[in-house]
């Protein structure tokens, strides 16, 4: 792989990572082409258009609000290329929210992306799925069990 695909991969996924801490959907749907492939945890393909998309987005960024997400970390782990225009990029997304005068560790979820060429620079071609609502859970479960023990 070209030590410069490589770097705009990686950039590409900085800005990305900058705008959902911002939490604004319509600009974090601008990183994809669509209509978008979702490629599910169950195997089925799902296409997704930038409206349905951007409400999903929505959806995620509220209940990151709720868990007072303050950070998302995320580190590219992984390129393959699968041709010259096209590759598949895998990453690990660490969420942190404030504990005290520090961050802790939310969650952590691995995704990967098909990331291709166009007229206009990389863009989000389709997405690997992984269902995040087990873990979103969770954390809300183990912030109000930390919440509850706080408060004795």
């Amino acid at each position: 792989m070209h030590k410069a695909r490589l770097e705009d991969i990686n950039k590409l996924f900085l800005e990305y990572r900058r705008q959902f801490e911002i939490g604004d959907a319509e600009q974090v749907a601008d990183f994809y082409r669509f209509p978008l492939h979702y490629y599910r945890e169950d195997g089925s393909k799902l296409t997704v258009t930038r409206q349905e998309f951007v409400q999903q987005v929505d959806k995620l960024l509220n209940a990151y609000r709720r868990l007072q997400v303050s950070q998302i970390v995320g580190t590219v782990t992984d390129v393959i290329e699968l041709n010259d225009n096209s590759s598949l990029a895998t990453l690990n997304w660490i969420l942190l929210y404030p504990q005290g005068d520090k961050s802790a560790e939310l969650y952590s979820s691995t995704t990967r992306y098909l990331v291709t060429d166009t007229e206009g620079g990389l863009k989000i071609d389709g997405l690997i799925l992984v269902d995040e609502s087990v873990k979103i859970r969770g954390a809300v479960r183990a912030r109000k069990g930390s919440a509850k023990g706080s408060a004795r």
